[in-house]
């Protein structure tokens, strides 16, 4: 396409911007494992980290066990005070309420609500629902749990009841039943409203594909489109106001599904997405960073073996500052027409996830955000070091505040992107807590610099590598992050960057290769076989062990982290 083409397109497109479909396909990753196999186990999210509590297997668990997907890795939490499968978890503000289930294989639907703070990591027993039950789903709305369906025992009645919990009161409230009774289901909320979603009408009767709506502020329920395929021991997870239903199974004793489904709220339609890689039922899925994870559950007809898998979705796209320096501006759109007619993903950026060549499509969503204010879910950490004063270095990004210490001085207006710290090269530095662990993705790093001497380290990971830093001889860009065993090895450039000029430097890791960048040029590239993990905090300006002579003698200014591979 000539130029004259493409500013006919840029022309068509800032006189307005046409509606675009946005189909494409995602896909499973596998994570590190569950430490305790389990199902009929419940997750919820804090703080960007999963909690996966209790559950059953080789016996009924108390367990809770801490995931954070950004350095995927476990921690063992304080046991719930009762152990117990087949109940269910939701959160009000940062505190989980566990609530129903049952004690073991037979018996009685269980009444007993726990709250847990994870902020403490302690177990509070709160007023029991009125309505023991296991088998049930509950939800968050508005600072309320409501809890729904299920059965009074291993092989009693199902039930159409629900009751509204409030955590400040600590009392519960009778709502508007189920149109219908429902036990083994899942639930979600959209804009305020409640999703019950498959199930059965009780053990052994209908599998339900129903779909149902509950709006809290008129305590009534609405039909709408059923899911494509019944089931049940399903679970559902919600990512940009669409909800997806996750595996399940057609009766107790029947093979299990790798099925995902996508409900559109709003247009009330269905899509087919793509399978998990191990089918399963009794699972449990949570959504952090807009990926969902499928946690434990069971493959088998039956209840003999329980699950450690987890599977990550990812359902963010490719995001439109292609150069991750947080602007849309034409160096953006001069990477989109280099890449015109070409199959580069990290530029195909519409329909959503892209559909095999740069046109006009990508572009007409790139300049949707021309000169907008644009939030990037990619972007991990900002450090825009641009404070006057203090000792904090605050994250624009979320709360992952760095804090200074040693010979530095904030230079208000004497970055290259508004202020930078200067470092003295002695003992200053910026100390942050763990953003993620190198083993764990794709992902990329990129800072301003001014001056430095060789040896000298840019950003590093406490017990881990040196992410960024200037070779010992002659001051080139290089990364220590690398595989273990003989294979593994630092990846150097021959460009120096300690001259007097701002460079902007990085380091992009997809999962295969490692590259390193010099003012958004590729300057080395190789492969490796993996990364070696590393979940301890960050140091900016100084190496890994703060060893003499690695502390930064110059400016260093506006450092991203992203958790994608960003392709200035």
């Amino acid at each position: 396409m000539n130029t004259q083409s493409i500013l006919k397109v840029m022309a068509a497109v800032l006189v307005g911007i046409t509606s675009m479909s946005l189909a494409a396909e995602r896909t499973w990753t596998r994570k590190a494992d569950m430490p305790t196999p389990r199902f009929g186990l419940s997750t919820s999210v804090v703080d960007a980290k999963i909690y996966a509590i209790g559950g059953g297997g080789t016996q009924v668990f108390r367990t809770v066990e801490e995931y954070d997907p950004a350095t995927d890795t476990w921690t063992r939490r304080a046991d719930m005070p009762t152990a117990r499968a087949f109940f269910s978890t939701s959160v009000v503000n940062g505190k989980i309420y566990a609530i129903g289930g049952i004690l073991g294989s037979v018996g009685a639907g269980l009444r007993t609500v726990e709250e847990y703070d994870p902020a403490s990591d302690t177990w509070m027993r709160k007023a029991n629902m009125p309505t023991g039950r296991l088998h049930l789903s509950t939800i968050a709305v508005n600072e309320r749990i409501y809890a729904m369906g299920g059965m009074v025992s291993d092989h009693g009645a199902a039930l159409r009841t629900m009751e509204e919990y409030d955590p400040v009161s600590d009392t519960w409230t009778r709502k508007s039943d189920m149109p219908t009774t429902r036990l083994a289901f899942s639930t979600c909320v959209v804009n305020g409203k409640m999703y019950a979603i498959g199930g059965a009408t009780s053990p052994g009767g209908t599998i339900l594909s129903t779909v149902t709506e509950y709006d809290p502020v008129t305590d009534e329920w609405t039909a709408k489109a059923n899911m494509p395929t019944a089931r049940l021991w399903l679970s559902a997870a919600s990512v940009n106001a669409r909800i997806y239903a996750v595996g399940g199974c057609t009766d107790p004793f029947s093979a299990t599904m790798s099925t995902v489904e996508e409900y559109d709220p709003v247009m009330n339609t269905w899509t087919t997405r793509a399978e998990m890689s191990t089918a399963r039922k009794s699972l449990s899925t949570s959504t952090v960073n807009g990926k969902i994870y499928a946690i434990g559950g069971t493959s088998m007809a039956g209840w003999s073996t329980p699950l450690s898998t987890v599977e990550e979705y990812n359902l963010t796209p490719p995001q439109p500052d292609f150069n991750g320096d947080g602007l849309l501006d034409i160096k953006d759109l001069l990477r989109l027409i280099e890449s015109w007619g070409q199959d580069d993903p990290p530029v195909d950026i519409a329909p959503l996830f892209g559909d095999g060549i740069v046109d006009t499509l990508d572009l007409e969503l790139l300049m949707s955000y021309w000169e907008q204010p644009f939030d990037d879910p990619t972007l991990l950490v900002h450090w825009a070091l641009d404070e006057a004063e203090g000792t904090v270095a605050y994250d624009s990004a979320g709360v992952n505040d760095a804090f200074v210490v040693g010979g530095t001085v904030w230079q208000p207006s004497g970055g290259q992107v508004n202020g930078a710290l200067q470092l003295e090269g002695i003992d200053g530095c910026a100390i942050a807590s763990p953003v993620l662990n190198p083993a764990a993705g794709p992902f990329s790093v990129f800072a301003w610099i001014q001056g430095g001497a060789p040896g000298q380290v840019v950003i590093s990971q406490l017990n881990g590598a040196n992410w960024l830093g200037l070779d010992p001889s002659w001051g080139c860009l290089m990364t220590e992050l690398r595989s273990s065993g003989r294979s593994g090895f630092p990846l150097q450039s021959e460009i120096v960057v300690t001259d007097s000029n701002w460079h902007r430097i990085g380091i992009v890791w997809d999962g295969v290769c490692r590259t390193l960048y010099v003012d958004d040029v590729m300057v080395a590239e190789d492969t490796q076989d993996g990364l070696e993990s590393s979940i301890d905090g960050l140091y900016i300006g100084c190496g890994k062990a703060m060893e003499v002579g690695t502390f930064f003698s110059g400016l260093i200014d506006d450092v991203r982290i992203y958790n994608r591979a960003v392709r200035p």
